[in-house]
């Protein structure tokens, strides 16, 4: 067995089906050893119930018994799913029959355990008979989120703490944040219910999984999930499943988790990660991604960004604020709106808000930036127009090549290439009032890509997001300098260069770069005057910077750069 990690505790979860499979601890305790010996395994969870599967009260002792004299913390797990032939099918919480079932489930964990979770099927698609009498005139999302929150209060919650008052029953959200409504997921208001929540961290590759997950998700869902729950977000939870054609795709999973400051980081699941299965290698690249992440962990500070608002009930542009974090922006997203920042985005999803503009203009009035998408402004062209007479059209142009700006906007400057054609809107506003700093052209013609204007002492800016948020990836470096620089304008530094690399923030000047382009290349950062030095944090030599206060670092694909800025 490894050692412990200094920065984060592991754990890894069990399915009832691996829990039954425990018959012989002998030859289990050898098949253990493929993942217990290159990860440190500090618990694990161990579920009761999944499906049409139970574990009997009797046997789940031998084994919590088995792993505790091994010197390994045990809680217990629930995972509340239907058995079903079309996707995944939750429980019918009309259903009296799967209501008894999650009693029982809950009162075996409470009278085993003193902490136990909830796998991520804790939400319901049921749409039977009775569902749809109850739904009535309510939309599925209301009537889904009154249904779960029900539920929680009167079966979970007060069925486990009678039986166990100390009790912690956490709740793991999945990773498909922006979905979480319909599917009766409340952030507003089931966190107030659960002792403590956990965060889903799997990617997908968003080309070819039906999740549509850029790889930033799993930064910024954990940064998104404490913001909902401060201080009560215990982990981040992944799993190998379609990362089998990237090693480097699942060890990815357990970087972001880190770099988002996960307290404990859970493995999905141990029959997936056992040496006889298509996952072997998973468990020993990632004992060494742990071993690693410890070594420079204690060296960042708290996470900071650009503050990105999203309402616990926010839909729209899904998934944007992960597409704009894999091309080097760094967020701190919120579920409040984020009164004390001085550069706030908000998407199409923060329409949710029905004060989010009295709250913009709150923020640009003690001088803040407020940056919001072309999607922000054709939902709300009517309001918005108090900022900016702005209006996004139903035209479209195709554009490929672009031009930006030496003088905020009162000329366009060059002619340079993007890659592939991009499809955006085409924006009507009003010139010598808002000011364009990049533009696409198209046959005798040019479209803004990023618009700005004064409003009190702050301002606002408009991004035109393409159709496709994939095609962001096109947009060449030198929009993509123009555009992050609304973000990043109070950091110290100044990424310059295209899409692929990853950029994470820490209070303490600290920093991490990392590359998710399939080949090595390098990236330009440019630094303020204040800055007096920059070293390499793990290994503290000084990286020296040229006359233009740039320094040109070499990334490989996978590999993460850590650099500490001295001022």
């Amino acid at each position: 067995m490894s050692e412990g990690y200094r920065n984060f505790t592991t754990a890894v979860y069990c399915t009832v089906g691996d829990v039954n499979s425990i018959k012989d601890f002998a030859a289990f305790e050898e098949a253990f050893s493929h993942i217990e010996g290159p990860v440190h395994i500090d618990k694990v969870y161990l579920e009761y119930w999944r499906g049409d599967q139970w574990a009997t009260k009797e046997h789940m002792l031998e084994v919590k018994k088995f792993f505790e004299d091994k010197g390994i913390k045990t809680s217990g797990g629930i995972t509340t799913s239907a058995v079903g032939t079309e996707g995944f099918e939750s429980l019918c919480y009309s259903n009296t029959q799967h209501l008894d079932d999650l009693k029982k489930a809950v009162e075996l964990c409470a009278q085993t355990f003193d902490e136990f979770i909830f796998d991520d099927f804790y939400f319901t698609n049921c749409r039977c008979e009775k569902c749809i009498e109850g739904k009535g005139s309510r939309s599925w999302a209301e009537f889904r989120m009154a249904q779960k929150l029900e539920a929680t209060k009167n079966v979970v919650m007060k069925t486990a703490k009678q039986i166990n008052p100390k009790v912690n029953v956490i709740i793991k959200y999945p990773q498909w944040f922006e979905y979480y409504n319909e599917t009766g997921y409340d952030l507003i208001n089931e966190p107030k219910y659960f002792d403590s929540i956990y965060t889903g961290t799997e990617t997908r590759n968003p080309e070819y999984s039906q999740q549509h997950l850029p790889k930033y998700l799993g930064y910024f869902i954990m940064r998104y999930l404490e913001s909902a729950a401060p201080g009560r977000n215990l982990g981040g939870w992944y799993d190998p499943f379609d990362c089998n054609y990237n090693l480097t795709s699942y060890l990815e999973q357990g970087y972001l988790t880190l770099f988002g400051k996960a307290k404990e980081v859970t493995l999905f699941c141990l029959g997936a990660l056992r040496k006889e299965g298509p996952w072997r290698l998973m468990a020993p690249a990632m004992g060494e991604a742990f071993r690693e992440c410890d070594e420079y962990l204690d060296k960042l500070g708290n996470p900071v960004g650009a503050a990105a608002y999203r309402p616990g009930r926010a839909r729209g542009e899904n998934d944007l604020h992960s597409y704009l974090g894999m091309c080097g922006i760094p967020f701190e997203p919120s579920i409040e709106y984020p009164t004390e920042a001085k550069t706030v985005f908000l998407s199409e999803g923060a329409s949710a808000d029905p004060d989010v503009f009295a709250k913009m203009k709150e923020t640009m009035l003690k001088g803040g930036e407020c940056i919001v998408t072309s999607g922000f402004v054709k939902k709300n062209s009517e309001e918005f127009r108090q900022f900016a007479n702005i209006t996004v059209t139903d035209r479209k142009a195709v554009v490929h090549e672009y031009a930006g700006t030496h003088n905020n906007g009162i000329n366009l400057d060059g002619r340079v290439p993007g890659f592939d054609p991009v499809m955006i809107s085409q924006i009507d506003y009003c010139t010598n009032d808002i000011w364009e700093l990049a533009a696409g052209y198209a046959k005798f013609n040019n479209f803004p890509i990023v618009l700005r204007a004064r409003y009190g002492k702050g301002h606002i800016s408009i991004i035109t997001i393409p159709d496709n948020y994939g095609d962001l990836y096109n947009y060449p470096a030198d929009v993509l300098n123009v555009i992050r620089g609304l973000f990043t304008n109070e950091l110290p530094l100044k990424l310059l260069g295209g899409s692929g690399i990853m950029l994470f923030a820490y209070d303490n000047d600290t920093y991490i770069l990392r590359s998710d382009l399939p080949y090595s290349d390098s990236v330009t950062l440019e630094f303020a005057p204040d800055v007096k030095s920059v070293t390499e944090a793990r290994r503290g030599f000084e990286l020296k910077m040229d006359d233009h206060r740039q320094i040109r670092m070499p990334l490989m694909p996978g590999m993460n750069a850590i650099i500490k800025v001295n001022r």
